[in-house]
């Protein structure tokens, strides 16, 4: 299997009829990761787009196809970085986070650079640092059913701004994972958008609405401020090693024999909601909690502190918000089940 591409091509102002009739096609004549630039209406300030950092998260590529399809002058200049294309076409397309051999992109924007993702995540905040944004939005897909929501490594005005102009609800995380935002905060406002499931046509239509206005807006932090959600230094609930997760709507699913943790299978009807204390959210085998963990940017093990065990199932420990709760347990076991903070 080949690796990932750790260049990038490099396009200034594709035609319309350059690009393909989809997205699909698209990504096909990309072939490679891409950095795609187009004048606007004043050359002397930029923003910029990345978008596919995960190959199964399409929402933000389908909606600037769709731009460059239009013809349209941005506001500024513009940059697009079209990420992890080798992992986005690989069969079945666009079903890969990541390429199966691989690590995931969006964890390696740390040193030490060794792998193909980590040299090319190193060229891609260079690329960044040298187009000099005012403003760059990473474009996102939740694996699961979800509200659209922001992330940001950092709470700030500029930060709230741009997190307005997509969703009324902001993650401030500060936890190092190796993500684009957490390398890129202390060099331009930068924010994550997620649009909600990557299945979903919603996720598509606001992706579109909302990069458009990013696009084209003349003054991007001359928004009034107004509410928001915002959630701080979540924590991780996650899966230890060598514990096998179902998730499942009955504990007579027979799939369940082998299961040490069986997560309800519409966990992801709860992000965000306010979870009171004392919810079950799914069943546990013979040896109870040991196949799961809370952790901390620290890496303590906070779990007795959200959570607990009562006649065999999972129970809330006390008032708690979740957030990007998955039913994929292939990303369960390598990520995490869901986010989580104290409820306020």
């Amino acid at each position: 299997m080949n690796n990932s591409a750790d260049q990038y091509r490099i396009w200034s102002n594709p035609a319309p009829e350059e690009i393909g009739e989809d997205h699909i096609a698209f990504l096909k004549i990309l072939g490679e990761p891409a950095w795609l630039t187009f004048d606007g209406k004043d050359n002397s300030r930029s923003r910029a787009i990345v978008t596919l950092l995960h190959g199964n998260e399409p929402s933000g590529l389908k909606a600037l196809h769709n731009w460059i399809k239009k013809k349209q002058l941005p506001e500024t200049r513009l940059g697009i970085f079209v990420a992890s294309v080798n992992a986005a076409l690989h069969t079945p397309i666009l079903s890969h986070r990541y390429l199966p051999h691989e690590k995931d992109f969006n964890r390696c924007f740390n040193p030490p650079y060794h792998c193909h993702q980590g040299k090319l995540a190193a060229r891609l905040i260079d690329l960044l640092s040298d187009f000099s944004p005012e403003a760059v939005i990473d474009t996102h897909n939740t694996s699961a059913h979800s509200e659209a929501f922001a992330v940001a490594g950092h709470d700030s005005p500029a930060v709230r701004q741009l997190t307005q102009m997509f969703t009324r609800k902001l993650v401030v995380m500060h936890r190092k994972m190796g993500t684009l935002i957490e390398r890129a905060r202390d060099l331009f406002p930068v924010v994550t958008v997620e649009f909600g499931g990557f299945n979903d046509p919603r996720s598509d239509l606001l992706a579109e609405e909302t990069l458009e206005e990013f696009i084209h807006r003349r003054d991007l932090f001359n928004i009034e401020p107004g509410p928001l959600q915002v959630l701080r230094d979540p924590h991780r609930l996650e899966v230890t090693s060598g514990h096998i997760l179902h998730y499942a709507s009955s504990i007579q699913d027979k799939d369940l024999t082998n299961a040490d943790i069986t997560i309800f299978n519409t966990i992801d009807q709860l992000n965000f909601t306010h979870v009171s204390k004392d919810t079950r959210l799914g069943w546990l085998a013979a040896d109870g909690l040991a196949g799961l963990r809370v952790t901390d940017e620290a890496g303590h093990n906070l779990l007795n502190r959200f959570f607990f065990e009562k006649d065999g199932f999972l129970m809330t420990a006390m008032d708690i918000n979740i957030f990007m709760a998955t039913t994929d347990p292939y990303i369960a076991r390598d990520d995490c089940l869901l986010y989580l903070t104290a409820a306020e």
